[in-house]
């Protein structure tokens, strides 16, 4: 059983590991690794999950974090959804991107925004099923990989 709720300091190594393996697994797919490249987002994944644990939703199965959600800003934006490999296609980021649409929907907001990696087909790919569609397809600098890379911008009505 999946269990989501609000991440607490103790969380912040288990952020910091869960989003790291999943955006590599990821990426990886259909980016090159560079040299210095897992370690450069580690450590942003740590800075991250040190400053941003606040904002974030874990979801948990057997009392160990498999997933997390944050929202940054506390805005309709949905800024980060990350899933441990090995129990991804399992209806974890399903679950998070309930909760978070749920807690933009109460925060008055009567839509939802998140955004991703133009060849990231199997995000787009949730996120289209859980409601969400493409308003935008854009360039961006990408800190992570060092360079501009194509991003889609995605929608979803709430209520």
């Amino acid at each position: 059983m999946v269990v989501i709720r609000r991440a607490t300091e103790a969380d912040i190594p288990a952020i910091a590991v869960v989003g790291s393996r999943a955006w590599a697994s990821n990426i990886f797919s259909f980016e090159p690794e560079l040299p210095g490249m897992r370690a450069h987002v580690e450590k942003a994944f740590q800075e991250f999950a040190n400053t941003s644990y606040p904002h974030v939703m874990v979801a948990e199965v057997d009392a160990t974090i498999v997933g997390w959600g944050a929202r940054e800003e506390d805005n309709d934006y949905i800024s980060d959804l990350w899933v441990e490999p090995a129990v991804q296609r399992q209806g974890i980021g399903s679950h998070l991107l309930h909760v978070l649409k749920d807690a933009i929907a109460a925060a008055g907001y009567t839509r939802a925004r998140i955004s991703t990696h133009a060849r990231n087909t199997g995000a787009i790919k949730l996120y289209q099923r859980e409601g969400f569609a493409i308003i935008e397809q854009n360039t961006e600098w990408s800190t992570s990989l060092e360079r501009e890379i194509e991003k889609v911008q995605m929608l979803a009505e709430l209520g």
